[in-house]
């Protein structure tokens, strides 16, 4: 198989081939048949009610067995139905996220549960809740609900340049749907919607609106869907058809463009790149999003999946100067084994950033939501968080919106090859564009609040200055002090091991900026 350029795609396909199942907690609400209460015998045995009055214990709801209407419901929607628990008046299911759906909607089901990997619930954001708050997308859109005054994309144009978009024309994943326009560049024309569904899951991650099932990065925003990719071929005309793509993203006003494509290798061998023209000036394809960059769009851009392959380094364009690289982790914030690695040969950080793409959720074309792989998804859930930021500072440049990312990054002092700057905090890049851009006042921010071996200072205006630093108890006696020199957008701050825990008052000076807090140190 010779299409490393493809490889996003590849992988993808064959994640969405079926739809995993998991297991969940099915919690009912209260329980309806109280009158069994006065037949405790039909229940419990004699010597269970014994052993419950020797202690003084009355019978109450959660000694009746769940109704065997609930149970056998349920049973009839899921793959598997376990053991209920009149204890804790709920079912364990193996379920899909289809048949989910569905007991979601039952009057009787008050929430869900996933066993696997926590049993936090689903929220607004529905089974995008834990990818869109890995990069704390909520910090952007504030007032989560049903408001019309949210920040979700609304004015930004997101152009999507892909393999096809089978499924977006027939399965209604946002009643408000704005496709702007379409274009294909492969075939001609502006029919996108054959050949390949990659695109409409692409589009999925960011323009899904089913509030408390799914919620994509940025719902509001109108989408181009732009067809550049063959499906059964890597040739180099691809990489122009790219460049036509981008250029009619640039003409029609596009703000954004996504690309989950990326191209090393080609089905001649003598059109092959080599990993030392990852420079961003070698490739076709990274001058083209160079260019595009210079017009003043946001370039998004897939880092690969290769990571761990012959080739193991991010394709082309993700090398291209001023365009933001996306890669992939999973859901505990570690870079993905397929995620493709940096840095660029000329020792540029990339990718830029990382996002949710091990285990995102996406729809497929038959409607359905499954599991997919790829940095073909974390570059579309931060081009669609990127839109919401920007939506925030409309007069911001796309490089201030790269910059402010990559500075509330996870790692941003410690980045590496394979998760660059990290994963972003959008309550941080808000707040640097917020003074950057919007000329608020620097405050710097300091977090977690109840620490407990140090805080972390964000600096939102990237100024290189001294912080003087005084942790005072409630007696006004000071236990610990420090003075960090020249630091810049992030920084951390250790007031040692023998403060013990406790509330106290934490005096911050940075330049003009004195602030004053209580903080509460924890064990």
């Amino acid at each position: 198989m010779k299409k490393l350029g493809l490889i996003a795609f590849l992988l993808s396909t064959l994640s969405l081939q079926g739809q995993d199942q998991q297991a969940y907690f099915i919690s009912f609400t209260a329980k309806e048949n109280l009158w069994q209460l006065q037949q405790p015998t039909t229940f419990l045995s004699d010597r269970a009610i014994a052993r419950r009055e020797r202690q003084g214990i009355t019978l109450g709801p959660t000694d009746i067995p769940v109704s065997n209407i609930r149970r056998e419901t349920v049973e009839n929607i899921v793959t598997y139905a376990g053991h209920t628990s009149k204890w804790l008046n709920g079912i364990y299911v193996e379920a899909i996220p289809s048949e989910l759906a569905q007991i979601q909607n039952l009057p009787f089901v008050a929430k869900v549960q996933p066993i696997t990997g926590g049993t936090a619930t689903h929220g607004f954001y529905g089974y995008a809740e834990s990818q869109n708050d890995q990069i704390n997308l909520e910090a952007v859109q504030q007032n989560l609900g049903y408001e019309l005054d949210v920040i979700r994309g609304e004015g930004m144009l997101i152009a999507v340049l892909d393999a096809g978009f089978v499924g977006a024309n027939s399965v209604n994943i946002n009643d408000n749907l704005n496709i702007l326009t379409t274009r294909n560049f492969v075939e001609g024309g502006t029919d996108v919607y054959q050949g390949s569904s990659h695109g409409f899951s692409v589009l999925s991650t960011m323009a899904t609106f089913q509030p408390d099932f799914y919620v994509g990065t940025a719902p509001e925003a109108s989408y181009a869907l732009i067809k550049t990719e063959k499906e059964l071929s890597e040739t180099r005309e691809e990489m122009f058809n790219w460049i036509a793509g981008a250029e009619f993203a640039d003409s029609i006003g596009a703000d954004i463009i996504n690309s989950s494509l990326g191209y090393s290798t080609f089905d001649d061998p003598a059109d092959d790149y080599t990993v030392n023209d990852l420079d961003g000036r070698t490739s076709i394809i990274s001058l083209g999003a160079l260019a595009a960059a210079r017009t003043g769009m946001l370039v998004v851009t897939s880092a690969g999946n290769a990571g761990g392959s012959s080739w193991d380094k991010i394709t082309f364009p993700a090398d291209a100067d001023s365009v933001l690289t996306v890669g992939s982790v999973n859901q505990y914030g570690m870079a993905s084994a397929f995620s493709s690695r940096g840095y660029t040969v000329d020792g540029r950080v990339k990718p830029n950033i990382c996002a949710r793409g091990e285990g995102a959720y996406v729809f497929r074309p038959d409607g359905q939501l499954a599991w997919a792989n790829g940095t073909s998804f974390s570059s579309p859930i931060m081009a669609g968080a990127a839109a919401c930021l920007w939506q925030t500072q409309p007069n911001a440049t796309a490089q201030q919106i790269i910059k402010a990312l990559e500075t509330s990054a996870s790692h941003y002092y410690s980045h590496n090859m394979r998760i660059g700057y990290g994963i972003p905090n959008l309550g941080l890049a808000k707040r640097n564009l917020d003074v950057v851009v919007g000329g608020e006042v620097p405050r710097t921010l300091v977090y977690p609040n109840p620490f407990a071996d140090y805080v972390e200072l964000f600096l939102p205006d990237g100024e290189a200055l001294d912080i003087e630093l005084e942790l005072y108890d409630l007696m006004d006696r000071k236990v610990a002090e420090g003075t960090l020199a020249g630091k810049r957008y992030q920084t951390l701050w250790s007031p040692g091991d023998h403060v013990p825990p406790g509330m106290y008052i934490l005096y911050l000076r940075r330049g003009n900026e004195f602030q004053r807090l209580r903080v509460i140190k924890t064990i």
